[in-house]
């Protein structure tokens, strides 16, 4: 039987280096958007260099209640003013760096997105948008796929909806990040014929354009301040291990 690699993950704007060496190291990249969207997470915001410290950005969702899953989400009819001025502290930050037009295109086929959206773009579709294209950007061929398209029971929970997802996407292999690896067990997994892999990231330091380095920044980051041939040998740097029931090898 072919292996079959699958990662699950919530949707994230613009996230660090190692959610994109996740993508690289599997064959399909699921977004779980049939869990609650997170308030004051990462999902809608993350953070860029500024004059040698973090500074951390947001793009504004609608308010909504508690309980709403992130597929139902939505984006502010501000969100288009907001990246607007993302963009210009991108290119005052950045300036001069070898991949600072890059990363604005990046910024600007989300606003090209947006433009063409309902005034309150659905929060999942657009953040999808800039991960494909951030994907292209990077030479990650993987396909993304949505969770809510398939058809899993929406009252399992935690490790059984993962473990459905991958039986409904036809996967033999799920790697998620080692981060998480108490809220799985290795056992479960084997017991329903799939095989439960860890991706330990790893964040090598790189020219940010001078100290301190700052580790852990949005992709728009190594994207503004690397040429494209640098950064590509990087998505390639987080190590994966088999998770065992008895622990990892």
């Amino acid at each position: 039987m072919t292996s079959r690699r699958i990662a699950i993950m919530q949707p994230y704007l613009f996230p660090y280096l190692g959610y994109f060496q996740l993508a690289q190291a599997v064959d399909e990249f699921w977004l779980l958007d049939t869990v609650q969207f997170i308030r004051n997470g990462w999902m809608n915001r993350n953070a860029l260099g500024v004059a040698g410290q973090r500074s951390l950005f947001t793009l504004p969702v609608r308010r909504a209640s508690h309980d709403t899953l992130i597929r139902g989400m939505r984006y502010d009819p501000r969100v288009r003013h907001v990246l607007g001025k993302l963009e210009k502290t991108l290119l005052q930050a950045y300036a001069g760096r070898p991949g600072v037009t890059r990363a604005q295109a990046l910024l600007q086929s989300l606003g090209a997105y947006l433009d063409r959206a309902e005034e309150a773009p659905d929060f999942t579709a657009a953040t999808e948008h800039a991960l494909r294209a951030t994907f292209q950007s990077l030479g990650i061929e993987t396909p993304v796929r949505r969770a809510s398209s398939l058809n899993v029971p929406e009252d399992l929970r935690g490790q059984a909806r993962v473990i459905a997802i991958c039986k409904e996407a036809g996967a033999t292999d799920y790697v998620n990040m080692a981060g998480g690896r108490a809220l799985y067990d290795a056992a479960e997994f084997e017991a329903a014929g799939l095989t439960l892999w860890l991706l330990s990231p790893s964040l090598p330091p790189y020219d940010q354009g001078g100290p301190p380095f700052l580790p852990g920044l949005s992709i728009l980051d190594p994207i503004a301040h690397l040429r494209q041939g640098a950064l590509r040998p990087m998505l390639r740097q987080g190590q994966t291990v088999r998770a065992l029931a008895q622990g990892v090898s």
